[in-house]
């Protein structure tokens, strides 16, 4: 299909809800006009779409608003974020943080080489932290320039926040050498990260949040090192952010998940973003029915290299897979949609949302799915 056509078929299926409307009727099990979808991470990719580098996104908030502007006017996609990316912690207690023009931030040096300094991290007062206050004052500016959109709390996990304060190979040699030191770090990230969910509530009275927690994936830790030092401070992070917020986050986990889903399916979450590696038939009968679900479109192979038809037969394939999942089920990329993913397989995504999802209700197959099968059959038979 080329762009033009797939312009002109879009037109064949309008969206008739407004996100906050699909959203509340999904959930009470009412049948709504399109599967609740959900593009992760997506700004970068959008700032490029239009004409700006990350640098200029993240430095000027003039800049982050006509992004979000021009989101909502040609994408039709809505919703604020004002959290705690994957560095972000790392970065307001002292770790060095390299923010390229184009591209994604990465740990230069993590700020934490010897156990002795930890006491004097936990001085610092987030509350007054001027990298939190920073974040907060961009959620501000941003509510004020979209009163009318929902705004969220991304958060790290307290691994990831560990891995990016003490360097990655360190913290894997501490499971067996300092594992008491190895706690005290991890209940520190968690009281941290909840603590910029108290100044979040205070400004915004609470939300929704999502965990990202990519260090945490069995092919890091493995399921010992996830049971005995990751799950019990996700437990705990995942207690703090639902009191703080008035509602249970999300969770994402990059990398594979399956050989620890028996035990993640315990975690009292709202749901669990599922990545594109993973099966998500699989994921539905063994998580479904414990919380709602999303992904898992590939954001590399697919949405960055593929072709419209690859988006839109990859994100059908997924509606069938995780539409019936018992919670409900969000189509969504696997993981960050990439930089230079290109604006064509944007709105491939979101027809295929609209043609393939058309007609949904919890825990069933959409009506555009459904169809689509009758319709081959007939042909079948002719």
């Amino acid at each position: 299909m080329t762009y033009e056509e797939l312009k002109k078929e879009m037109e064949l299926y309008p969206e008739t809800m407004t996100d906050g409307e699909r959203m509340q009727k999904y959930a009470a099990g009412e049948e709504v006009d399109h599967i609740p979808f959900s593009i992760q991470s997506n700004e970068e990719a959008m700032a490029n779409i239009f004409g700006y580098t990350t640098a200029q996104w993240r430095n000027d908030v003039k800049v982050h608003i006509d992004v979000i502007k021009r989101r909502k006017e040609e994408f039709n996609i809505g919703g604020l974020a004002s959290g705690l990316r994957l560095r972000t912690m790392a970065q307001a207690v002292g770790s060095e943080i390299y923010f390229p023009e184009v591209g994604i931030d990465r740990v230069i040096k993590p700020v934490l080489e010897d156990y002795d300094q930890l006491k004097t991290l936990m001085k610092d007062n987030p509350k007054k932290n001027p990298v939190f206050l920073s974040v907060l004052q961009r959620g501000i500016d941003l509510k004020a320039a979209f009163p009318e959109m929902g705004i969220a709390m991304p958060v790290a996990g307290p691994f990831t926040n560990a891995s990016c304060i003490r360097p990655v190979e360190k913290i894997l040699r501490d499971t067996v050498r300092h594992p008491e030191e190895l706690h005290d770090l991890l209940k520190w990230c968690v009281d941290y990260t909840v603590a910029y969910a108290e100044m979040f509530a205070d400004e915004f009275g609470g939300g929704g949040c999502t965990i990202c927690d990519p260090v945490s994936c069995s092919d890091i830790l493995g399921k010992r090192n996830y049971k005995k030092f990751s799950e019990p401070h996700l437990i705990e992070l995942i207690e703090g952010l639902t009191q703080a917020l008035g509602r249970k986050p999300g969770i994402h986990i990059c990398g594979k998940t399956s050989p620890l889903w028996d035990e993640m399916s315990q975690l009292k979450v709202a749901n669990f973003s599922v990545d594109n590696m993973e099966d998500l038939a699989a994921a539905r009968d063994i998580m479904g029915p414990h919380f709602g679900l999303m992904g898992n479109v590939a954001p590399v192979d697919v949405m960055l290299n593929g072709t419209i038809d690859d988006v839109i037969e990859t994100c059908k394939t997924c509606i069938i897979k995780g539409s019936e999942a018992e919670n409900g089920y969000t189509l969504g990329t696997g993981c960050q949609v990439p930089i230079g993913t290109p604006r064509e397989n944007f709105d491939a995504f979101i027809f295929a949302t609209r043609k393939y999802g058309r007609g949904a209700r919890k825990g069933c197959l959409p009506l555009g799915i459904a169809e689509e099968a009758l319709t081959d059959v007939i042909e079948t038979k002719e």
